[in-house]
């Protein structure tokens, strides 16, 4: 679509428009907006300019009676205006709200599975929206210990934590002649020699240490290390969701079909994983506005989001998803004001 050129007038009726909606999601008149944001013209000439932003494609007429509603691209103008004010206003309010959640999401570090449902609660409660936390990537984090349990003849459960005190059971193959005490000695092998390192490097050691011993020992000692690999691959990360009875009481969501889509969508951890993959590299709060999403499944909502860190480390992300017709300022400050107190968090 071809850029359009604003002037100062038609960037505030726009902004009028976009705010208006979001404040009540009915279709905005001129009139409405003309007395409600004082502009010095008539309502005809604030028709006139939201028939020419129709024209453009950042509003359109649900009937020909009816007022205008923000598109997409409206929406991303409106965020665009916004964003800077979003992330720098009421510092001082925002610094103390940060210190305030810091201190709060300190007792629980020890519990990082009890910390992310905190956050994405408290998200959620603050904004009505869905709170989402993807927890730091195992792969990514530094092992802690890991304990092997036989659990029936051929079958073990590997438990397995990292430094992030986060816990992952796992059940594997195992021969069934092993006993619960070479259980024993190898998860000794693997604390005393992989305590401290992420689970990339210790899978990439084992890669190398297998075929070693395939040259030079038994199969046996290569069975043992290949079950203590698949011990520590896991396919699929922790999404933690919160806020869907929260958001069961907007006006975007009382049809059933759209409740029915949000609740599918958010069940599929590969969707969201997908999402925030990118997200996790980036520097500041990302915001993806309906049909920019490049999930399909996501394109009739909003997503802010912002990256948290340890130290210079990225770890993972936390988000709200809700209505188009977000309020945009209050969740891109909330949401880097939770990625704030994240990274801070986990970096002292």
């Amino acid at each position: 679509m071809e850029k359009f050129m604003f002037d100062e007038r038609t960037k505030k009726v726009l902004y009028a428009v976009v705010e208006s909606y979001i404040e009540k999601p009915e279709p905005v008149g001129s009139r409405y907006i003309m007395k409600k944001y004082g502009f010095d013209v008539c309502s005809a000439t604030i028709r006139n300019i939201m028939s020419d932003l129709e024209d453009a494609g950042f509003l359109f007429q649900p009937h020909t009676s009816a007022g205008r509603v923000p598109t997409d691209r409206a929406y991303r103008f409106y965020v665009d205006y916004i964003v800077e004010e979003a992330l720098t206003a009421h510092s001082n309010e925002i610094k103390k709200f940060i210190e305030s959640l810091t201190k709060k999401l300190k007792k629980l570090r020890n519990n990082m599975n009890l910390l992310f449902s905190e956050a994405t609660q408290s998200l959620s409660q603050a904004t009505h929206y869905l709170g989402l936390a993807v927890l730091p990537a195992t792969e990514k984090t530094a092992l802690h210990r890991v304990d092997f349990i036989k659990f029936k003849d051929d079958l073990v459960i590997a438990v397995v934590v990292n430094d992030k005190g986060i816990v992952k059971n796992k059940i594997i193959k195992a021969y069934p002649e092993i006993t619960q005490n070479e259980l024993n000695s190898l998860a000794d092998f693997v604390n005393r020699n992989y305590q401290g390192k992420t689970i990339d490097e210790i899978r990439e050691d084992l890669i190398v240490r297998i075929k070693k011993e395939k040259l030079f020992w038994d199969k046996l000692i290569t069975k043992i290390l290949r079950m203590c690999q698949e011990a520590l691959y896991f396919s699929i990360e922790d999404v933690y969701v919160s806020g869907f009875y929260q958001i069961m009481h907007l006006p975007d969501f009382s049809d059933i079909e759209r409740l029915r889509e949000v609740a599918k969508t958010i069940q599929n951890k590969h969707i969201l994983l997908k999402l925030f993959e990118n997200i996790s590299e980036q520097e500041e709060v990302k915001i993806i506005i309906g049909e920019e999403n490049p999930l399909e499944e996501l394109r009739n909502f909003s997503i802010v989001a912002s990256p948290y860190k340890e130290k210079d480390k990225s770890l993972g992300v936390i988000a709200l998803v809700g209505p188009k017709r977000m309020n945009y300022q209050r969740a891109i400050m909330l949401v880097n004001a939770f990625a704030r107190s994240l990274t801070r968090t986990l970096s002292d």
